[in-house]
């Protein structure tokens, strides 16, 4: 009988071993933590969306890469749904098409009710840190003593370096550097923004509502939160792939989305004096403080350049916040050292999945979305080769 290893039991090692339950196969899930899903429960503590209802090609636009474009298109948000369902998850569409478990289901029943469906086939084996693999075997740190397990086919689905206290520690970088397999930088991602000290103030805890933020070719609305150091919020999240690629970052800001130029302008020239004007836009106590800060005294004064100021603000950044803290990272396996469904080229019959290759994705469930779709394309490729099946 094969024996199939996968290391790492996040939401991609789980999928991969799901898709492998059909076949006949010994199947060994390891995991350095005590208990497996540790981020997936961590992420579920601000909101637990486990994907997005939107159409394919509007779901498959979220990602950054090819690679993960092809795999999200191969298992997509409706197929997690149906998986969900069948393990007695049911769910529910939110108010921003983020994708919901219905009757308020925490991440740990989630996870439980998936562990349910592998335990009759998989051994869980915990507290067990990958040392190395080679030649059909890995060597596994385990209770004190390094041990070798052989393989016939391996999946590595080890995170990437954000929230390391969940186990995505990235200490497999120094492995994959002696075996000359290439990895691009990681980088924070869906990470607050750091601003330069002028532009803070006595801001903390102020939020800016309901504003508009672009950058590049990416851009979304909502909200903004200052902090003691910034600013966080999903607006700020959603560009920071675009703000990556600058030399000297910048963004731009709507004040007012929801109104035109031509009604901005209208209403500050109606007005007795700018600040009134300011006051009669109802721009909350962050927009007038940068704006009377940040703009000069002559376009502060000219209705038409103020209007324009508000309508198209540009705030520079001096950089994101430690990659330890950061939702997510940009960077991992390179897209050319893997094939289609994760195989790495240089070692036959060794997969990678999840966050260790490299791709990006904003939140509101494209993370997890990505993760799963990565796992399914490693598991599926492998089921298929037990079977001898070509298709």
């Amino acid at each position: 009988m094969k024996r199939i290893v996968i290391v790492g039991g996040g939401p991609a090692g789980l999928m991969a071993a799901t898709q492998l339950l059909k076949s006949d196969c010994e199947i060994l899930l390891l995991d350095q933590k005590a208990s497996v899903g540790r981020k997936f429960l961590v992420a579920g503590d601000g909101g637990f969306n486990l994907t997005h209802s939107e159409n394919n090609a509007e779901l498959v636009a979220k990602y950054d890469s090819d690679w993960i474009k092809r795999a999200v298109s191969q298992f997509s948000n409706k197929d997690f749904i149906q998986f969900l369902k069948q393990i007695g998850v049911e769910t529910m569409v939110g108010s921003s098409g983020k994708i919901f478990p219905v009757d308020h289901l925490k991440p740990i029943q989630v996870l439980n009710a998936w562990k349910q469906l592998l335990e009759p086939q998989v051994q869980f084996l915990l507290n067990t840190r990958l040392m190395d693999f080679e030649g059909g075997q890995i060597a596994v740190e385990r209770e004190g003593k390094v041990q070798r397990l052989d393989f016939d086919y391996l999946v590595l689905a080890l995170g990437a370096k954000s929230w390391s206290v969940t186990g995505s520690d990235g200490a497999w970088l120094e492995l994959f550097e002696r075996k000359e397999i290439r990895v691009n930088p990681f980088q924070a991602s869906n990470s607050g923004l750091v601003l330069y000290e002028n532009w803070l103030g006595e801001l903390e805890g102020k939020i800016l509502k309901n504003i508009r933020v672009s950058c590049g070719d990416q851009n979304c609305s909502g909200d903004l939160v200052c902090t003691a150091y910034g600013i966080e919020g999903k607006p700020a999240y959603a560009i920071n792939r675009a703000l990556r690629g600058m030399e000297k970052p910048v963004f731009k800001l709507d004040f007012k989305p929801q109104m035109s130029f031509e009604k901005v302008f209208e209403i500050l020239k109606k007005a007795k004096n700018p600040s009134q004007g300011l006051k009669e836009l109802k721009l909350g106590e962050v927009a007038v403080f940068w704006i009377k800060e940040f703009v000069s005294k002559e376009r502060f004064l000219n209705p038409k350049e103020l209007a324009s100021s508000i309508k198209d603000f540009a705030v520079g950044i001096k950089g994101f916040r430690p990659i330890e803290e950061v939702i997510s990272c940009a960077g991992g396996v390179a897209s050319e050292e893997i094939s289609a469904c994760g195989e790495l080229n240089r070692f036959p019959g060794v997969f990678v999945a999840g966050e260790m290759i490299d791709w990006d994705a904003p939140t509101g469930g494209y993370l997890i979305q990505g993760c799963v779709s990565s796992g399914y394309v490693a598991g599926k490729s492998i089921a298929k080769q037990l079977t001898g099946s070509k298709g």
